[in-house]
């Protein structure tokens, strides 16, 4: 399994969200499936990047502005983190992604 390296070097924050989706539902997912198939061997291969950055959210020391403005009720959102909102959640295909 890949994934590019999200993480901005610089600032420390992560510019796109798809580290933390993808560990939540597919990475697990994949493995948690082998469970029904105890005979079956499979291999999992996962590069360092993508190691690195889900040991970033294990520890908490992941800055990721996407988790921190979908964390908060919107009500206490600020002007900056409501644009940010629209202007970043809504990023998933709404034809092959969102109808299926």
């Amino acid at each position: 399994m890949h994934q590019p390296y999200y993480k901005n070097l610089v600032t420390g924050e992560y510019r796109l969200p798809w580290v933390r989706l993808h560990a939540l539902k597919d990475y697990y997912g994949m493995v948690k499936l082998l469970d029904g198939f105890p005979g079956m061997r499979q291999t999992f291969n996962l590069v360092p990047s993508l190691i690195a950055q889900i040991q970033d959210y294990v520890s908490g020391s992941a800055q990721d502005p996407f988790l921190d403005v979908v964390s908060r009720p919107p009500s206490d959102l600020t002007p900056g983190q409501r644009e940010f909102a629209l202007a970043s959640l809504f990023q998933a295909n709404m034809q092959n992604m969102i109808v299926r």
